[in-house]
């Protein structure tokens, strides 16, 4: 009787999960009786291992395969998560040793008979568990369970004394309910005794939980700004799709960069003193704006392929230029409309991503679909023949939204396809192809974008920012800096306080004189070079000199003539126009948020 009404708590719980979290269709299912529940205990921090149990019930074939994910959501790299996994057990609950055996990098097979429950026991080393915090990844922590990984679990903490949890899962006492794997290890957790801060917005609780309790901050603004972001996001989808958010804060020695999104929560790398200067505080803003923005795009509105995820091996999309580029536009954006910056602070910034974009040899020769589709590929000579699907895939946002405005009369705006996204896929817990993401384009501004989407993200020719720039009464000026003498080489300091190159830049004088990435510079017209000597001793020579480079190449000393051109580096600036029309101006204001 008390097995049956616990079996009923437990299924009442996973159920109310799943109603409340349907964000994959192909997961709801029935589990026909399977029930899968973890159990993580803390035993020794200071030795960064978990102690995980797995116990599976229900299942009735005589092998079970469990497997550990080769990479996490988010992550576009093979990361291989079981490499840290030891001392594997498997038994039946009644403490019966079980067979087993490991059939590929991540997978272990465990005999059993049909009527046995099976109880597995393994350990993580994780350098992420230390004597202050557990900071815990779900995919590098819990291992799943072949053709059942629609099947709702539970787990249970054990952690030191004055640790708590903080977790985007549901909690029913000790027991933290998922309605599957794929949302179950979409919800990190920090274990540890931290500072919070918590608000309310939209009726519903969000807390910001910082690893280092004496984190510099005035937490009053810390609060206010990150809510206003929070509010400037709902404002455009409405709703939420949440009953608490959690902004997982890793504080750092140095400065922070970057984050993860989840469901319902995120994990942020911030630098200890991020929050009291000011270039560390608009980044940190920035980073809380595009992570809370992957909520609904990614999240929600995600791409086909990207979840329920296959994480035995890569999973390809095209689309990433719109599922990170347009969480970076949007964070800009939002913090424009939030107040947190003035416009000519989201122009400066859209100018630089400009810059980036046309200093980048490859842009013309990739696609931004080819960068989204070669995300898990890396190559060797990115720097010249890649690019980045964040930067291009952002300027294709802003220029995508500035466009339905202008087609519209600034009636729709890409607001409008967000959220026609969100209600015929995202609510429904289906993935969008790429003919749904142009019909999306087509029956919100009534017109047809398929040209649109060829020239600016399947095409590798430059983007015509003016064409678009014009609707809001803006536009995009090239600039030359004073002319200087170059030779096309990026160089870094080695060792010895030598410059070495790091790279040469296509169709320069250095790539003409042979100079390879590698080469240190020892010395030039036979005085010798330093890294802080390289450039002043560059620059008097004039244009056009022939000028000896020795160059350390491995073991080899080299001899090499080099030519130094004259060169003006160009930068684009976004700006707006003198004679700007009224509609112009109040398409921009719209846009920008400005009352």
């Amino acid at each position: 009787m008390i097995r049956a009404l616990l079996l009923l708590i437990f299924m009442c719980a996973a159920a109310a999960q799943a109603s409340a979290q349907a964000i994959y269709a192909e997961n709801q299912i029935p589990a026909r009786g399977v029930e899968i529940e973890y159990e993580v205990t803390l035993r020794n921090p200071v030795s960064h291992i978990y102690d995980v149990e797995l116990s599976v019930r229900g299942m009735r074939q005589e092998a079970v395969e469990v497997s550990m994910p080769a990479w996490s959501p988010g992550a576009y790299r093979i990361a291989d998560h079981a490499r840290n996994v030891q001392g594997f057990r498997a038994a039946t609950l009644r403490g019966q040793t079980l067979n087993w055996e490991k059939t590929d990098k991540q997978t272990w097979r465990i005999r059993k008979q049909p009527a046995d429950e099976l109880h597995v026991r393994y350990q993580v080393f994780s350098a992420q568990l230390t004597d202050d915090m557990a900071d815990l990844a779900g995919p590098a922590t819990f291992m799943y369970v072949a053709g059942q990984k629609h099947v709702p679990v539970r787990v249970k903490y054990n952690a030191p004394s004055g640790w708590r949890v903080h977790t985007g899962l549901s909690r029913n006492g000790d027991w933290y309910h998922a309605s599957d794997y794929d949302i179950f290890i979409d919800a990190p957790a920090f274990i540890g005794d931290f500072k919070v801060l918590e608000f309310e917005t939209a009726g519903v609780p969000h807390r910001l939980v910082f690893s280092k309790r004496d984190m510099s901050m005035s937490e009053q603004q810390v609060e206010a700004d990150v809510k206003d972001i929070v509010d400037a996001t709902i404002s455009i989808f409405g709703k939420v799709p949440y009953d608490q958010y959690l902004f997982l804060l890793k504080v750092l020695p140095q400065p922070g960069s970057g984050g993860l999104e989840h469901l319902n929560s995120t994990r942020i790398t911030v630098g200890e003193n991020d929050l009291v200067n000011q270039g560390g505080y608009r980044r940190f803003l920035f980073v809380i704006a595009h992570e809370f923005f992957h909520l609904w795009n990614v999240k929600r509105i995600r791409p086909a392929g990207l979840g329920p995820f296959d994480y035995t091996k890569e999973v390809y999309t095209k689309m990433l230029w719109i599922s990170e580029g347009f969480a970076d536009y949007y964070a800009n954006l939002l913090l424009t409309r939030a107040g947190i910056q003035i416009p000519e602070e989201f122009y400066g910034f859209m100018s630089n991503e400009i810059n980036t974009l046309q200093h980048q040899p490859g842009r013309l020769q990739m696609s931004v679909e080819e960068a989204s589709w070669n995300a898990w590929l890396t190559s060797e000579n990115a720097t010249n023949n890649g690019i980045s699907y964040y930067t291009k895939g952002q300027l294709i946002g802003m220029l995508l939204d500035l466009e339905i405005r202008g087609r519209t009369a600034n009636q729709k705006s890409l607001d409008d396809v967000l959220r026609y996204l969100m209600q015929n896929y995202g609510e429904k817990s289906i993935a969008f192809t790429e003919e749904g993401f142009l019909k999306a384009l087509e029956t919100v501004a009534g017109s047809d974008f398929a040209e649109f989407v060829q020239i600016t993200a399947q095409s590798r020719q430059e983007l015509d920012y003016n064409r678009y720039l014009r609707h809001a009464g803006m536009q995009l000026d090239v600039s030359r800096q004073p002319s200087s003498l170059w030779v096309g080489i990026e160089y870094d300091r080695s060792d010895t306080n030598l410059a070495r190159v790091r790279r040469v830049i296509p169709n320069s004088p250095a790539e003409r004189a042979k100079v390879d990435a590698g080469d240190v510079l020892t010395a030039m017209n036979d005085e010798r070079l330093t890294f802080d000597n390289f450039r002043g001793r560059l620059l008097s020579h004039v244009i056009n000199e022939k000028v000896k480079l020795t160059v350390l190449r491995g073991e080899r000393l080299l001899n090499l003539e080099i030519i130094p051109v004259e060169f003006q580096d160009q930068r684009w600036g976004m700006m707006p126009i003198q004679n700007a029309t009224p509609a112009q101006i109040a398409l921009r204001n719209l846009w920008l948020g400005i009352k």
